[in-house]
């Protein structure tokens, strides 16, 4: 099977906001990028389910690339608790050194842990592999960092450096217990 991973267009929020599982809109430009990320995905991937995150900023997106998308609420971002909403550089740099130190499982905000979320997200995508069925799923960094860490056996806590942009795809093809890593955060 391929797995494709969609990262939803650029949100309409101040630079430097910690938006996660907080429910925000998108620019207005997205559409002419998403037209042609949707002529790749129709060539490359012919027969694909898709499914996106609830939230609208990929929910659009989905809607919008296959009018069947199907909303999964596993498919939603971290939760950053009491970080949600406020921006990066006012949140006490002790509070930010706690969750670098334990990136995988701290979550000194009250919210969703990387583990949290990969015990959320990664069934999901076990059962996908096991359909054996093309899939793509338009959600969100976090999510797209906690899948291919997972599949690509990369340690959770490293997974920070894997950085991909608004959207942009990246394609795994899984076969049995091999994964192939196609391309990451590539963009149409």
């Amino acid at each position: 099977m391929r797995l494709c991973l969609v990262r939803h267009p650029k949100p309409d929020v101040v630079s430097g906001t910690c938006y996660g599982r907080t429910d925000v809109p998108i620019l207005t430009s997205w559409q002419e990028e998403a037209s042609r990320l949707s002529a790749l995905l129709r060539q490359c991937l012919p027969n694909a389910s898709y499914f996106h995150s609830p939230l609208s900023r990929a929910r659009l997106l989905g809607e919008m690339l296959d009018e069947h998308s199907a909303p999964i609420a596993e498919l939603q971002e971290l939760d950053f608790g009491n970080w949600e909403g406020r921006l990066w550089q006012d949140i006490p740099e002790p509070e930010i050194r706690s969750w670098s130190a334990e990136l995988a499982t701290a979550a000194p905000y009250q919210g969703e842990s990387l583990q949290d979320l990969k015990s959320r997200v990664m069934p999901l995508i076990k059962s996908m592999a096991e359909g054996d069925r093309d899939c793509v799923l338009v959600t969100h960094s976090g999510v797209i960092k906690v899948i291919v860490s997972e599949l690509c056996c990369w340690p959770l806590e490293k997974c920070s450096p894997i950085n991909p942009d608004f959207l942009s795809y990246t394609l795994l093809t899984i076969n049995g217990e091999f994964v192939t890593l196609d391309c990451l955060g590539s963009r149409a």
